[in-house]
C-alpha cells in the first residue's frame, strides 16, 4: 500500500461505535465518506497532502483495497468516479458518517463533466460553495447583470442629488443662513461632496453646470413659494417695493433677474414674478 498517497478507498468491515478511526480522520483533517451499498461497507478519504496510511489502516478491517479497475487508478478524479460508480449501481445505498457536505456527490458530477482540473481542485480543497453547478451559472450571470445594473441606476440617482445639494448649499449661504457658524458648515458640506467618490460628473454635465453659472438664469435659479418661509417672504416683498421705489431695479428683473439690487444677488435664487404679484401677501404689502 503506497503512503504517499492523497487518496484512499476501501471496502472495509462494519466499523464499531468505539473506534477510533473518526477521531485519526480529524486529526490529519481529512475528508472522509463512509458508507454501506448492498450490506457492504465502504470507506473513502482523501487530503491535498500524502495522508499517513499508517496510522489510519489498524483502526479499520480492511476487506478490498479498491484502487483499481482495468488498470491502477493514479488520480484524485479517478478515485471519485469508482465510488461514484458504486454508490449508482448499487441498491440499499446509506451514507453512515462523513465530514463532506450534504450536496457533495451532485455538485461533484457536474464539476467532473466540465472535465476540467483546476476547477476540480478548487473544489475539492478550496470552499465547496464556492463552485456554482454549470446549471445555474447562467442564472446566476443574468442576477449579477441585474444587481450592476441597479447599482448605476443608483449611482446616477446619487450623482443628481449631490448636483443639487451643492446648488442648494451655495443659494444657503447667499440667503438666510448668514452666520460665520452656518457658513463654515456650508463650506464644509460642500467640500465633502465634491470629494465624493460618487461625485463623478460627465464632461457635458460639467460644462453645463459651469454654463448655468455664468450665465447666472436658468431654470434651476427658480424656487417655489413653499419653499420659502413667511417672514422671509414678507423681508423679501417689501425689499422689491423699497428697491422700486429709489428707481434702483424694476420689480420683474429685481424677481426674475440677475444684476445688481436682483433677487438673485440678495438670496441667491429667483422667484417668478407673476406667481408672487398674484398672492394676497404681496398685495397686502402693496396697500
Amino acid at each position: 500500500m503506497n503512503s504517499s498517497q492523497n487518496a484512499f478507498f476501501f471496502e472495509i468491515q462494519q466499523i464499531l461505535e468505539d473506534s477510533k478511526i473518526f477521531d485519526e480522520l480529524k486529526n490529519q483533517q481529512v475528508y472522509f465518506f463512509y458508507f454501506q451499498v448492498n450490506q457492504k461497507y465502504y470507506l473513502f478519504f482523501y487530503q491535498q497532502k500524502s495522508i499517513d496510511i499508517d496510522r489510519i489502516e489498524p483502526l479499520i478491517h480492511i476487506l478490498d483495497e479498491l484502487d483499481r479497475k482495468q488498470r491502477k487508478i493514479r488520480s484524485l478524479r479517478g478515485f471519485f468516479l469508482y465510488v461514484l460508480q458504486i454508490m449508482e449501481n448499487g441498491q440499499d445505498y446509506q451514507i453512515l458518517k462523513t465530514n463532506l457536505q450534504p450536496s457533495f456527490w451532485r455538485k461533484l458530477k457536474s464539476i467532473i463533466r466540465q472535465n476540467k482540473k483546476i476547477v476540480l481542485l478548487q473544489f475539492l480543497f478550496g470552499s465547496q460553495d464556492s463552485i456554482a453547478e454549470p446549471d445555474t451559472q447562467n442564472h446566476l450571470n443574468e442576477k449579477i447583470e441585474r444587481l450592476q445594473n441597479q447599482v448605476n441606476f443608483l449611482q446616477q440617482k446619487v450623482i443628481q442629488l449631490e448636483q443639487n445639494q451643492i446648488i442648494d448649499l451655495k443659494y444657503a449661504r447667499r440667503g438666510t443662513l448668514e452666520s460665520p457658524e452656518v457658513d463654515k458648515l456650508d463650506s464644509n458640506m460642500l467640500s465633502k461632496a465634491l470629494k465624493s467618490p460618487l461625485y463623478l460628473l460627465s464632461k457635458t454635465q460639467q460644462y453645463n453646470l459651469s454654463s448655468n453659472q455664468e450665465k447666472g438664469v436658468s431654470e434651476a435659479n427658480f424656487i417655489t413659494l413653499a419653499r420659502i418661509p413667511e417672514e422671509q417672504k414678507i423681508e423679501i416683498i417689501k425689499t422689491g417695493f423699497q428697491r422700486q421705489a429709489e428707481g434702483k431695479i424694476s420689480l420683474k428683473k429685481y424677481y426674475e433677474g440677475t444684476e445688481t439690487h436682483s433677487l438673485f444677488q440678495l438670496k441667491g435664487y429667483s422667484i417668478k414674478y407673476e406667481s408672487i404679484r398674484r398672492t394676497k401677501l404681496y398685495q397686502q404689502l402693496k396697500e
